[in-house]
């Protein structure tokens, strides 16, 4: 089984939201990079759960869904970020995320 990078996912997720925020970027980063980091380590700490199971497949649905809406909150929160911008940064990260994850484990993500 492969490890997941950490550092090329976030830096894979930072360049999508840097796409995606323009000029509002350089005062997001410093928090972006440690969301996104967090958000991976939640994403594989879930599906290592999952693999062992600790939990099915609705269940994965349903934590990741949380984790998902925390993280679209977290983007809402940052001043000058609107919503069609968070969200698209957080699909951009979900994709990602749920690629490098499924890379590294050899499970799909119901992202």
């Amino acid at each position: 089984m492969e490890t997941l990078n950490y550092k090329q996912v976030v830096a894979e997720c930072l360049a999508a939201a840097k796409t995606e925020l323009g000029r509002s970027w350089k005062s997001f980063k410093p928090y972006a990079e440690h969301e996104f980091r967090q958000f991976t380590e939640n994403a594989e700490f879930l599906a290592q759960l999952k693999l062992a199971g600790t939990f099915d497949n609705d269940e994965l649905k349903a934590r990741l869904d949380i984790q998902r809406l925390a993280l679209k909150n977290v983007l809402l929160t940052m001043k000058g970020i609107g919503l069609i911008t968070a969200q698209n940064t957080v699909n951009a990260v979900l994709k990602i995320v749920g690629k490098a994850v499924s890379k590294a484990l050899g499970t799909v993500l119901p992202l």
